[in-house]
């Protein structure tokens, strides 16, 4: 059986199909950013939860001084080296299990490099980091 349909018909069919698929990816694109969301909100507070029971007594800090305390504790070239060794273990981790997934492909913020030229330290704080291994 010939189909009679138009041009014209069939130029609307297709672009009504191409609408419904629009609407689809628009659809899943929500979705994939709620679901990012929920991971994030979910791992921030995770994380706090454990910062809070780790250290009791910044729950009476106001968030001024929480903030100052992690800034002068955590955001400084110590807390940079350490966190890039740590990310460089996970990483070699994710290569291992033949995870591809790295820091900047899950659209982690990436710590800032150290201002330093000091080699990194383990993250015990020993010195016993790669290149403090291949000096000594």
């Amino acid at each position: 059986m010939a189909s009679n349909k138009t041009t014209a018909a069939k130029i609307a069919e297709q672009r009504t199909k191409m609408e419904q698929i629009q609407n689809e990816i628009n659809r899943l694109l929500r979705l994939e950013k709620e679901e990012a969301r929920k991971a994030r909100n979910h791992r921030i507070s995770k994380r706090g939860a454990h910062l809070e029971s780790l250290l009791p007594d910044t729950i009476m800090l106001s968030d001024k001084r929480f903030f100052s305390f992690l800034e002068k504790t955590v955001a400084n070239d110590f807390g940079r080296r350490t966190l890039a060794t740590l990310v460089a273990e996970q990483e070699r981790e994710n290569a291992a299990d033949g995870a591809s997934a790295t820091a900047r492909e899950s659209k982690t913020p990436a710590a800032k490099p150290s201002q330093t030229a000091e080699p990194p330290i383990g993250a015990d704080g020993s010195g016993t980091g790669d290149a403090a291994r291949q000096a000594g």
